[in-house]
């Protein structure tokens, strides 16, 4: 790997670009529907399951526990290639929501959308890894922050159905029940989706703690605090927005969509300008400005009751959880080599899903007390901290994941993420291409 020096011209996408993007946009579409049904839909689900706000919180704790067992994927996937795990990760997500429409009661409820959470986890961390691979360094980012804008619509489509929900006591079942059309997908995924162009597969296994001990440490663990600390605050702000509105607020529920749709939606720019600002300025100071946009936002929705504040609040928390998005992963993608990438990617998730849980269980243990506002507000704090975090991490600019064969009349310098030639030899640097 290595990094280019200096600014870059952002190109236009190649044809392998676009394919890879076409086919990760119409996952992005069913993982941002399939995700999201029970963050939409739950006022109708805890009512009909006999929940308060308190044991709600402990169903999404339970889920987001559950799946730490997406880093499976994300361990076999460094080992036997990046594809096949991918396909089956998808093909779990709409049988898990399928399972949970038709199976009723909360401890089933719990146990199905399980499933589903290890399916999105496991398809969220691979997806990316893939498109970090296959695009092109100057349009990375940018091709990250299309995908992660496609996961923004389907949340989106979500949102408008949402009204369906309203017709009885179990029509939210219906919403789960509609991901099973993603099963339609992944034929096409079979037939065109390829082996990513910058995996190898080594003869020589070379573990994770093995990678973090030759000097990755140092770039994973700001990664994974950062991950921990954004997650502990975006996780529970995000699944009680419709809460926020319509039961504390006394919204109207058909006002609450709207406001949530129409600047959200505009918000959910932030993918794209994410990116493009990622690919040009850099990953680190479009971090810092992502942050405190989304913590700024995100604090002013849960302690503002006027809507002239709270539209501008949700506009500012959605461009900054879009920007960071694109920016994020590419970073994290770019800190790690191939070998490591994959399972790199699944710890920092898994750890994020930590941050989740520990979100959550504060959560349930203050809010019946002190409330949704201040709970939502004590979180943030963390997110101030990861801004500091994101300081500590070398800017990754550029850095092209395939690799080149050597030249035969001599080998190059290899380079760390830091971009200063590497003096020690490291299990994570890949041998000399055969070729």
């Amino acid at each position: 790997m290595t990094i280019g020096a200096g600014p870059q011209r952002v190109s236009r996408f190649a044809l392998h670009d676009r394919r890879i993007i076409f086919l990760m946009t119409l996952v992005a579409l069913v993982t941002g529907y399939g995700a999201n049904v029970i963050s939409h839909t739950v006022v109708f689900s805890r009512n009909a399951l006999g929940l308060t706000e308190g044991g709600m919180f402990w169903v999404f704790g339970i889920t987001r526990a559950a799946s730490l067992a997406g880093l499976a994927f994300a361990l076999v996937a460094d080992r036997r290639g990046r594809r096949e795990p991918f396909l089956l990760a998808f093909l779990l997500l709409p049988i898990g929501n399928l399972l949970t429409a038709f199976l009723p009661g909360p401890v089933l409820f719990t146990l199905t959308q399980s499933v589903t959470r290890v399916a999105v986890i496991a398809v969220g961390a691979l997806a990316v890894v893939i498109l970090a691979e296959e695009l092109t360094p100057s349009v990375r980012a940018l091709g990250l922050g299309i995908y992660a804008g496609a996961l923004g619509l389907g949340t989106g489509f979500g949102l408008l159905l949402l009204p369906l929900a309203e017709r009885s006591d179990d029509a939210y079942r219906f919403l789960f029940g509609l991901t099973g059309l993603g099963l339609l997908l992944v034929p096409l995924l079979r037939r065109f989706l390829k082996e990513s162009r910058a995996y190898v597969q080594y003869e020589k296994k070379v573990t994770f703690r093995q990678a973090l001990a030759a000097g990755l440490g140092k770039h994973f663990w700001p990664l994974a605090a950062m991950a921990f600390l954004v997650a502990a605050f975006t996780s529970p702000a995000f699944e009680f927005v419709l809460e926020r509105l319509q039961d504390d607020l006394a919204w109207d529920a058909g006002a609450a969509r709207f406001l949530l749709i129409v600047f959200s939606g505009i918000g959910g720019l932030g993918f794209l300008v994410g990116g493009r600002m990622a690919d040009t300025i850099g990953r680190r100071p479009t971090t810092v400005i992502a942050l405190a946009l989304g913590v700024a936002g995100g604090v002013a929705f849960y302690t503002q009751t006027s809507g002239w504040v709270l539209a501008p609040a949700i506009l500012l928390a959605s461009a900054g959880a879009s920007m960071w998005t694109p920016t994020f992963t590419a970073h994290r993608s770019e800190l790690f080599p191939t070998r490591v990438r994959a399972t790199a990617a699944g710890w920092v998730t898994n750890i994020a899903i930590l941050g989740s849980i520990t979100g959550f269980v504060i959560g349930a243990t203050i809010v019946d007390s002190i409330g949704l506002s201040r709970t939502i507000s004590l979180l943030g704090i963390g997110v101030v901290l990861a801004i500091f975090l994101a300081l500590r991490l070398p800017e990754t600019r550029g850095m092209d994941l395939v690799r080149r064969p050597r030249a035969r009349s001599g080998a190059t310098t290899p380079t760390s993420p830091d971009g200063r030639p590497s003096t020690t030899p490291s299990p994570t640097t890949p041998p000399p291409d055969p070729s």
